[in-house]
Formats: C-alpha cells, sequence, structure tokens
C-alpha cells in the first residue's frame, strides 16, 4: 500500500480493515527501515574491523610520536619565553611614537631647506638679472665714453698745428 490518507466511515467510526491494513503498512516499511540500519551497521563495523586489523607502519609512528615531542618542546619554550610584558609593549609603543616625530620633524626641515632654496634661488635671479642690467649700462656709458675719447683724439688732431 503506498499510504493511505483516508478511510472509510463506518458506523461508529472508521473503516477497521482500512486502518488494520495502514497499521501493518506502516508496521511493514518500520521493519524495513530497521533491517536497512541494521545492515549498514554491520558493514560499517566490518571496515572498522578491517581498519583496526591493518598493521600500522612503525617509522610513521614514531615521526608522529617525534612529531609530538617536537610540538610539546615549542609549547613549553612558547611558555617559558612568556608574552611580552606591558611595560615592554609600552616601550616599544614609545619607540615607534619618537621615530615618527623625528621622521616628521625631519620632512618639516627639509620642506623649509627646499624653501629657503627657493627663495635664494629666486633672490639670485633677480640680483643676476640687475647685474646684467647695470652691465648693459655700463657698457654703454664705456662705449660712448670711448667714442668721445676717439673724437677728442680727432679734434686734438684736427686742431693741433703742423709742423
Amino acid at each position: 500500500m503506498a499510504g493511505i490518507q483516508n478511510f472509510r466511515s463506518a458506523l461508529g467510526g472508521f473503516n477497521r480493515s482500512d486502518v488494520v491494513n495502514y497499521i501493518e503498512y506502516l508496521n511493514n516499511q518500520h521493519k524495513a527501515q530497521i533491517a536497512q540500519l541494521n545492515t549498514q551497521l554491520q558493514n560499517a563495523q566490518e571496515a572498522l574491523e578491517k581498519a583496526q586489523a591493518v598493521p600500522c607502519d612503525t617509522e610513521l609512528r614514531a615521526q608522529l610520536e617525534a612529531a609530538q615531542a617536537r610540538c610539546a618542546e615549542l609549547e613549553a619554550a612558547l611558555a617559558a619565553k612568556g608574552a611580552p610584558t606591558d611595560s615592554e609593549l609600552e616601550a616599544y609603543r614609545r619607540a615607534e611614537r619618537v621615530e615618527r616625530m623625528a621622521q616628521d620633524r625631519a620632512n618639516q626641515i627639509h620642506d623649509k631647506a627646499n624653501a629657503a632654496l627657493a627663495d635664494a634661488t629666486v633672490k639670485v635671479e633677480t640680483a643676476a638679472d640687475g647685474m646684467k642690467a647695470v652691465a648693459e649700462q655700463l657698457t654703454a656709458q664705456l662705449e660712448n665714453a670711448q667714442q668721445q675719447l676717439q673724437d677728442a683724439v680727432a679734434t686734438m688732431y684736427a686742431i693741433r698745428p703742423e709742423e
């Protein structure tokens, strides 16, 4: 039976044969599930027995024990060393702050030096431009003075009596 959902009505309740058939159906289904689970349990127990019957490789067991011993040694060494104390952590933080402050100060000095260099460069360029203008004026004045001297020499030769 595929599962009875509705029982036929009868005088004083449900049809007795429908109810009995449904109970038999559920009982058979339950027995089948128990048999299936028992089979799975037996298979699992046999697999476990086979796995336990396989001889363990002594070399692998020795490696495992050595690794466990090394792990225990490292855990003991770590416990002996202990975690850094609060004072050590505070000292580390202070050192980081000092280093950060020194780096900031160095950056400020670098920026100021660059600004001073830029100012000096502008002043030198301005002075060079001024000196160039003065040099050009002096050159013009010297050329004018030279021309005047040449004119004076020419005038002197012109007014000089001839011998």
